[in-house]
């Protein structure tokens, strides 16, 4: 039998070589290639190809994903910041409100308490006002007495609330400081020697208080020692005259000559 030797030294027969390199007995140029293998291969690759392509586009997506949220977090943190300097600000602005109700809620507790001594504080201011007229000149009488009567009314009429009363009881003690600082003149009927008479009222604040007749034939003054009109000399008839004209203010404001009583 004949044998063919490899380098490596093994002998093989001469019939098994076809076989060994895949001939068979046709020619080289009949052998038929398989490529199968191949065109599998170039499938896969294809397909890994598109699979890779579908991948990188859904990163990219993904990517564009990712800076949008990114963008929208940055947006959203700077809306958190505005928001806690804008919470900081109201939380001042509560802070100071209810401070501001508590003083609220101590001025109404204040006020409560002082308008239960508001009523006793009005009866005593009435009371000094009342022997204040009694005592004072008696000057416009019905007026002043009329305006205390209608205050006193007040005091019993619930739907005058308490503010209301307190303020007339002011504006009357203001009307009485007025009487003091101004000079005033109006008429009125008095008896004199057991006659009525038609006389000019003229009052010096609340340093004299005197009277003259129509005729200016008579004047006099009030005594207040006496509680009573007394006449006075005929030397008073011009300067009364006078101070007439100055309260109707048909004359200048001068010097006026008249009794004063010392005070006391």
């Amino acid at each position: 039998m004949n044998y063919h030797r490899f380098k490596q030294g093994i002998l093989v027969p001469l019939f098994m070589m076809p076989a060994i390199f895949g001939f068979t007995s046709a020619s080289a140029q009949d052998t038929v290639v398989d490529t199968s293998i191949i065109d599998r291969a170039n499938a896969i690759a294809g397909e890994a190809i598109a699979a890779a392509a579908e991948a990188q586009t859904r990163i990219n997506q993904l990517s564009d994903e990712a800076d949008e949220l990114v963008q929208e977090y940055g947006e959203a943190a700077k809306r958190v910041d505005g928001l806690e300097v804008y919470n900081a600000s109201f939380r001042r602005t509560i802070a100071q409100q209810e401070a501001t109700i508590a003083e609220y809620d101590q001025s109404i507790e204040d006020a409560a308490a002082l308008q239960r001594q508001v009523p006793p504080l009005m009866e005593r201011m009435m009371v000094a006002l009342e022997q204040f007229v009694e005592l004072d000149l008696p000057f416009l009488l019905d007026e002043r007495n009329a305006r205390l009567q209608l205050i006193r009314d007040t005091f019993d009429d619930s739907s005058v609330n308490v503010a209301e009363k307190f303020r007339l009881v002011l504006a009357a003690y203001q009307q009485e400081i007025n009487y003091g600082r101004a000079m005033q003149h109006y008429t009125d009927t008095l008896e004199i020697g057991g006659v009525d008479r038609d006389v000019d009222i003229l009052r010096v604040g609340r340093i004299a208080l005197l009277y003259q007749t129509s005729d200016q034939t008579q004047t006099g003054v009030w005594d207040k020692a006496s509680n009573q009109w007394v006449t006075l000399d005929d030397e008073y008839r011009r300067p009364v005259s006078d101070g007439i004209r100055m309260a109707q203010q048909l004359a200048t404001t001068e010097i006026l000559e008249l009794p004063i009583a010392a005070p006391e």
